[in-house]
């Protein structure tokens, strides 16, 4: 019966489901349910064996991880390593590279909460998700026996940027949750990141996370890339 009531109202451009309830910075957001039901993490044995241990370190849903986890991959032929700003607990971090053994996995953080928020933040004040340490996403990784590894402690690029400045990258995971502090760290990776590159953006579309939302907005249009928005909360860019 929701289907059909669904449908009728489809028909007439209105759908209940998807009822706008927000307006932030001239963004609309509504409820969202997507009809693909297509689930192709339930049975990937690889993916679910490493998602079990680092789900309790992560505040990044199944959705979300299994696009790291199957990007990660196709994106192993391009040249360089692997950069995560915004790491909390580990879990993401330790997902991408026990995806990628044989790429360095850069894991930088604060380890005191999130930075630079501002007036383009919608959710975040500064301080948040300071309940980790490295010793946490070290033990996360002597777990999963990862190898590949190096955490970078201190504010992304000012503080620890300089110690990677001559590497190359094919992937960079941003989950920073906030405007400034994304817009510095894709500044800092965009030269640095290979043709056939990826950058995703945690948080994309969250309406806590307005900053994020905005900094992928502005990309669009630009030379040499492409934006994807995808439902499930990330913002995507291709460098090509």
């Amino acid at each position: 019966m929701k289907y059909i009531l669904r449908s009728l109202l489809r028909s007439t451009g209105y759908d209940i489901f998807r009822v706008k309830f927000q307006t932030h910075e001239n963004c609309e957001y509504s409820t969202i349910t997507p009809y693909a039901s297509y689930s192709p993490w339930l049975n990937d044995t690889n993916f679910q064996s490493v998602y079990q241990i680092v789900k309790a370190n992560t505040l990044v849903d199944v959705y979300r991880c299994y696009e790291l986890w199957q990007t990660v991959a196709q994106s192993q032929h391009v040249e360089g390593d692997i950069l995560e700003v915004g790491v909390w607990r580990g879990g993401t971090g330790c997902l991408i590279a026990k995806q990628a053994p044989n790429k360095t996995v850069y894991l930088c953080d604060t380890f005191e909460g999130v930075v630079k928020a501002g007036e383009n933040d919608s959710g975040y004040t500064g301080g948040e998700h300071a309940d980790t340490s490295q010793n946490i996403v070290n033990k996360l990784a002597d777990t999963l026996n990862v190898k590949n590894i190096s955490i970078l402690k201190g504010i992304f690029p000012e503080e620890t940027g300089h110690k990677i400045k001559s590497k190359k990258f094919s992937f960079c995971h941003i989950d920073v949750d906030t405007y400034q502090s994304a817009r510095d760290t894709f500044d800092w990776v965009w030269p640095k990141l290979s043709t056939g590159g990826i950058v995703i953006f945690d948080d994309y579309g969250f309406y806590n996370c307005a900053g994020v939302t905005k900094i992928v907005n502005e990309e669009r249009g630009k030379p040499n890339r492409i934006v994807l928005h995808n439902l499930n909360g990330h913002g995507i860019i291709i460098k090509i």
